[in-house]
């Protein structure tokens, strides 16, 4: 029987007036926000042994995702204390603490780590299986790394970069201000690989025997590849997609080349920014 089970990190206003609150230190009031000392827990899985997920949405976070030879999860949390008045009848004082707080949840192999708390920063450092999908969202003042996992990988960071490194599987990267660094160490068969950014640029890193077709499309900036590719005719590209809910015809203007003869669709495109295609190991 599948079970939801339930873990919740927070700061609350301090005990007494002028101490710091658990999990928090107390601060100057010249002072960034102040860094609790950093959490961890454990997440048992449901099903051990077995392909898990795990979801992270949160408005402000350093988020870094580590695939292991381990059957559970682990997550070190430090949260920002931040900082609230009290006026009493003595005077003004400034507690720490009240403005963070985190909730973790598993059940059936998914675990989900969400923020309902003010958008204080949060830095998290996940170690998780091997075998993972990854669905990792952040907005402002953030920062997504992801190394050694086999899986596939939805990741959105607005205004932060996104790297991710020694990935086996599928990866979605989105940013709109900064750079996106993703390095494969396989390219799987009916992947969908899509790295697109407004403003930053792209480095995607394939193995030197790595089989692919990429649709580059760099408006501003220039491409650049490590590999010989055998470029295809300049002609946009028409993709057609039928099914019960109807019929979508996408049309690109972009550059198709294939790379040691072709392979599975990745598409890289940057409207601000510059392509780099880096060659790997075998």
């Amino acid at each position: 029987m599948n079970t939801l089970k339930h873990f919740i990190i927070g700061t609350a206003l301090a005990a007494a007036l002028g101490a710091p609150v658990a999990f928090g230190q107390a601060q100057t009031a010249t002072s960034a926000p102040a860094q609790s000392q950093p959490e961890t827990i454990n997440i048992p899985l449901s099903r051990p042994g077995e392909p898990m997920s795990l979801s992270i949405d949160i408005l402000s976070t350093r988020m870094e995702v580590i695939g292991e030879e381990r059957k559970d999860v682990s997550l070190t949390v430090t949260l920002s204390g931040g900082r609230r008045k009290i006026v009493m009848p003595s005077g003004a004082k400034m507690l720490s603490g009240g403005s963070a707080g985190l909730e973790i949840s598993e059940r059936d192999n998914r675990v989900t780590v969400e923020s309902n708390a003010p958008p204080s920063p949060i830095t998290i450092v996940a170690r998780v299986p091997r075998r993972a999908k990854l669905d990792l969202s952040t907005v402002n003042e953030g920062e997504i790394i992801v190394r050694d996992i086999v899986g596939d990988l939805q990741l959105e960071n607005i205004n932060g970069p996104i790297t991710a490194t020694n990935i086996t599987g599928s990866v979605i990267a989105e940013s709109v201000n900064n750079p996106i660094t993703v390095g494969l160490s396989g390219v799987t068969a009916g992947g969908a690989t899509s790295l697109s950014s407004l403003n930053g640029d792209i480095t995607l890193t394939l193995p030197a025997s790595a089989k692919a077709e990429l649709h580059l499309d760099s408006a501003r900036g220039e491409i650049v590849s490590d590999f010989e590719l055998d470029v295809k005719p300049s002609k946009p590209h028409i993709e057609r997609t039928e099914g019960r809910s109807g019929v979508s015809v996408v049309m690109e203007d972009v550059i198709v080349a294939t790379v040691n003869g072709g392979g599975p669709v990745i598409r890289v495109k940057t409207l601000n920014g510059s392509i780099k295609i880096a060659k790997g190991g075998a």
